[in-house]
């Protein structure tokens, strides 16, 4: 394939080792089968994206992390490239293995008799019309546990090379293989500490660590080539090295524009094996990713011997590869007439029905899932808070209720709410706020999810009170 250049949407702006590429330039490295074999891939930098699911003043939700590593630009674009073309070659595969229904994630897949792809709204529907459609099944829902990090780096050279329809993996292809399975690292804030981007101080006798460079003024490339071998590498013997290597023979990073795909295609044998499994009993199966979805007609007892087949079948795949029974849940649906109805079988903690794709199904309406809804709230808590600790240090010879008539509550609120024009926005994700989303959703869902407005019917109320709470701590923490 020749002429390729990366979409703008792909092009990389964030701080990393190596110099901006115009996209022709990206287009040309990234195309030029001999530079990508003799590419010296940068380590990447590596980050822990952890949230804490919203509390309330009864609960506290677990804190939950996901290791994101990403590439340098020039990296970046020919994992890019690398992509399309494997991408091309997956999606034949499937389609001659007649599976390509099953697989969802990470994949562009047309919305039947509208325009665009589907996202998680359409896939959640999905299952939730074939559920309906049987009536009387048992839906089991699995997890891989830690995915990524557990792909043998054997098994995914041989279905690489299958993909390309050789035995032996071309030089440029050995390449980008090898730097994502002994991939190297950095950890970025050991790079920006070593770097002094982050610096420590102490503040009422702790000592608290900031940035010395505002975020939209960070420069591109952190260091030149020299900084490199000397403040990262830890060539010249003064610094130690920050970096470090992936000595197993599993798991690849999850973070870069390729890793997504590979991990698609490493489990194409078990999703053939699942496939077979569900129609041979009329039944469907599906996988987000490693979040795998059978539904097969009968009582709870099919449901359980699936799962066995699932943890059986998954062995083929690698000795690392786990399917937690423990993560697993079981919903049996029941018909009568009309009537939609479910029960969780003994064993199983899920109470409240079929959660898929941050949705909730009981039969006959669709909800917004809980810890969908807990996200936002989330991030409401986060954006008030930072709002009113900005506000606070402002008018420091203002009290709370002075500062109250002083915040733009409803421009704040904005960000999540309604927005003007609806149906101009509907199609374009960067516009979305979670009311957009839960609109989309609800007509996308049609008679079974009209109750999901009303989900968020008290939304400004909560917003307000969480306002009035940040706004108390604010204050509290800097007048302490």
């Amino acid at each position: 394939m020749t002429g390729w250049i990366p979409d703008q949407d792909a092009l990389k702006w964030y701080p990393h080792f190596d110099k901006y590429l115009s996209p022709e330039k990206a287009g040309k490295v990234a195309t030029d089968a001999h530079r990508v074999a003799t590419n010296s891939f940068f380590p990447l930098l590596r980050y822990v994206q952890a949230w804490q699911p919203f509390r309330t003043k009864i609960t506290k939700g677990t804190l939950k992390e996901r290791p994101i590593r990403y590439a340098s630009r020039r990296d970046a674009y020919i994992y890019s490239y690398y992509r399309k073309l494997l991408s091309e070659r997956y999606e034949a595969e499937l389609a001659r293995l007649g599976i390509s229904a099953c697989p969802i994630a990470y994949r562009k897949i047309p919305v039947e008799g509208g325009s665009g792809g589907k996202c998680n709204i359409h896939f959640a529907k999905d299952v939730f019309d074939v559920i309906s459609d049987i009536g009387n099944c048992t839906v089991v829902a699995l997890d891989i546990s830690k995915f990524f990090e557990h792909l043998d780096h054997y098994k995914l050279k041989k279905i690489w090379a299958r993909m390309l329809g050789v035995n032996q993996l071309p030089a440029d292809h050995f390449a980008v293989y090898s730097s994502l399975t002994k991939y190297s690292y950095v950890e970025r804030d050991d790079l920006y500490k070593r770097l002094g981007i982050i610096q420590e101080k102490i503040v009422n006798g702790r000592t608290v660590e900031f940035y010395t460079v505002p975020f939209d003024k960070m420069p591109l490339q952190l260091c030149t080539s020299a900084q490199f071998r000397e403040l990262v590498a830890g060539e010249n013997g003064v610094h130690s090295s920050l970096i470090k290597k992936n000595e197993f023979e599993y798991g690849i990073p999850q973070g870069t524009p390729l890793s997504d795909l590979l991990a698609n295609m490493y489990l194409i044998d078990f999703d053939v094996a699942l496939e077979n499994y569900a129609s041979s009993r009329g039944g469907r199966y599906f996988r987000y990713s490693d979040d795998i979805l059978l539904i097969i007609p009968g009582s709870a007892s099919e449901g359980v011997n699936a799962e066995k087949f699932a943890q059986m079948s998954i062995l083929a795949s690698g000795k690392n590869l786990v399917i937690k029974s423990s993560k697993t849940i079981m919903v049996e649906f029941k018909k009568a007439g009309d009537l939609l109805s479910y029960s969780i079988p003994a064993g199983y903690q899920n109470k409240n029905g079929l959660e898929y794709l941050g949705f909730r199904f009981d039969g006959k309406h669709v909800y917004l899932r809980d810890s969908t809804l807990s996200n936002l709230y989330r991030k409401m808590s986060k954006v008030l808070y930072h709002e009113c600790l900005a506000l606070v240090k402002r008018y420091r010879d203002k009290t709370p209720a002075q500062i109250v008539p002083l915040f733009d509550l409803d421009a704040v609120h904005a960000r999540f709410s309604r927005v003007e024009d609806f149906e101009k926005y509907a199609d374009s994700k960067r516009n979305w706020t979670f009311w957009t989303y839960a609109r989309r959703a609800s007509e996308i869902m049609g008679e079974r999810g009209t109750k999901i407005p009303y989900q968020l019917k008290s939304n400004r109320l909560n917003f307000e009170a969480m306002f009035l709470e940040k706004l108390s701590f604010a204050y509290a923490r800097i007048n302490k």
